[in-house]
């Protein structure tokens, strides 16, 4: 069991569930779920489809990248050595299914249908992100962002009364997401970059340099910390200006945080200083997430 918890990446499902729960109940809170939306039940069966097609993805990747792995992290070395080839790519099979069905039937609950391909969408760009974006120039890292930030705009989909003010909450943070995840995907291109030149992989550190690369983290945290202050400083989202425990919870957890990881990318040299970065980043992602707590516990504040 401990080997499956370590195959899927229990710690990144949670935060996946985490959102989703936090979109639902602290920004669309609102709302009237039983009208024409998910019942509880039903929302619970749509957060589960979404573990099971990240979970899927967790082992596909590590399926692909056995060689890889064995050089950036051997002690962590899983498919092939804990878990059979064989037996990992039924586990992935079973989650996928298991998830596209889940996702069809809450479709079909709402007369929706066409959300359904959602997950086969994912499924598609987590089956060739592993076996081939991510050896690409930026395209692997791209997919992967994408999908972190559609997470909770894919709770809103599946919740018909969402208004326009409420999407303006919830794309806020997917590009949050995105461009988070985005930057601890490249992170975790500098961690890896010895396997990845083992396998001729064509990521932003090995085509740019690291020089580049870094100064690339740089830029994108900057401009995270900067559109978090405008945010917060001017009135475009009424609900984040106006609320002084949520400005000062986005300056803490979060700006600073980001602060932090700037100095590390800047002064960063060896492998555990990225590895450093990568976990840091992990932290930051959660401490965003958990804002949703902050904007809903404390509404607005003059």
């Amino acid at each position: 069991m401990l080997t499956i918890i370590r195959l899927v990446r229990l710690p990144n499902l949670f935060i996946i569930a985490l959102t989703m729960y936090l979109t639902r109940y602290c920004l669309l809170s609102d709302l009237n779920f039983q009208v024409i939306g998910l019942n509880d039940y039903g929302f619970a069966l749509l957060v589960l489809s979404v573990v099971l097609i990240a979970a899927a993805g967790y082992i596909i990747n590590d399926y692909f990248d056995t060689r890889i792995d064995a050089i950036n992290k051997p002690e962590k070395l899983i498919v092939g050595v804990k878990v059979s080839r064989r037996r990992a790519m039924l586990y992935h099979t079973v989650f996928n299914i298991l998830g596209v069905l889940i996702g069809f039937y809450l479709a079909w609950q709402i007369n929706k249908l066409i959300i359904g391909w959602i997950n086969v969408i994912s499924v598609t760009l987590l089956w060739y992100y592993s076996r081939y974006f991510k050896k690409k120039f930026i395209i692997g890292n791209l997919v992967v962002a994408l999908l972190s930030g559609m997470i909770p705009i894919v709770v809103a989909l599946f919740e018909p009364n969402t208004d326009r003010i409420h999407y303006y909450y919830i794309i806020g943070y997917a590009a949050f997401a995105f461009v988070i995840s985005f930057i601890r995907e490249i992170i975790k291109d500098l961690e890896d970059m010895e396997g990845d030149i083992s396998e001729n992989c064509k990521t932003i550190p090995i085509v740019s340099g690291v020089r580049t690369t870094k100064t690339v983290i740089i830029l994108l945290i900057a401009l995270v910390v900067a559109a978090i202050g405008y945010l917060v400083n001017y009135n475009v989202i009424p609900e984040f200006s106006s609320n002084k425990v949520f400005i000062l919870y986005s300056v803490i957890a979060i700006q600073i945080p980001l602060m932090i990881l700037l100095y590390l990318t800047y002064k960063a040299t060896y492998k555990n200083n990225y590895r450093m970065m990568s976990t840091l980043t992990k932290i930051i992602m959660l401490t965003g997430v958990l804002s949703m707590l902050v904007f809903y516990y404390f509404p607005q504040t003059h």
